[in-house]
């Protein structure tokens, strides 16, 4: 009975200080001056900055910073998949497939592949916006689950009628 009381006496406070000093999500925050920092960073700050023009959906800037990344180093690659993305926003569809082979995660270069795809197949003139590309993306990452849930069926059953 007593921790029952405790517990709810720690919840109400924690509610209580909540309301006094609601809690924000985490929010990238740039202070400088980018030209700086593109021309005289490291490949820290040039990831940085870009990153934060990306989740600003600057796709342009993000570009930037992200090709300065490139520049400034060969062993580090965790700015590619920023880049292909941010290439595929801003609608320069032949620079993401350059970019791909630089990918590491065999996942994300799968779905970038088969985006990158159903985008060339649909021959629009147009750029899409991010939504529609989201859209895309959805259902592409769909297709792959059910593709994966459809050869573990077919293995089982191949498995169960394996004999000599």
């Amino acid at each position: 009975m007593y921790r029952k009381s405790y517990f709810i006496f720690t919840l109400f406070i924690i509610l209580l200080s909540s309301i006094k000093s609601p809690v924000y999500s985490q929010e990238y925050i740039f202070v400088g001056d980018p030209k700086i920092v593109l021309e005289e960073g490291n490949y820290k700050e040039n990831y940085n900055t870009g990153m934060y023009f990306f989740y600003k959906h600057q796709w342009v800037m993000a570009i930037e910073f992200f090709s300065r990344c490139s520049e400034l180093t060969r062993k580090k690659k965790k700015h590619f998949s920023p880049l292909t993305w941010s290439y595929i926003y801003s609608g320069e569809y032949i620079e993401a497939i350059r970019s791909i082979s630089e990918l590491n995660n065999r996942k994300e270069k799968r779905l970038i592949r088969l985006l990158l795809k159903e985008i060339t197949s649909l021959g629009t003139k147009d750029k899409l916006s991010k939504k529609e590309i989201d859209k895309i993306v959805l259902d592409k990452k769909d297709i792959i689950k059910r593709t994966r849930a459809n050869l573990i069926v077919m293995s089982k059953h191949e498995i169960i009628d394996y004999g000599p």
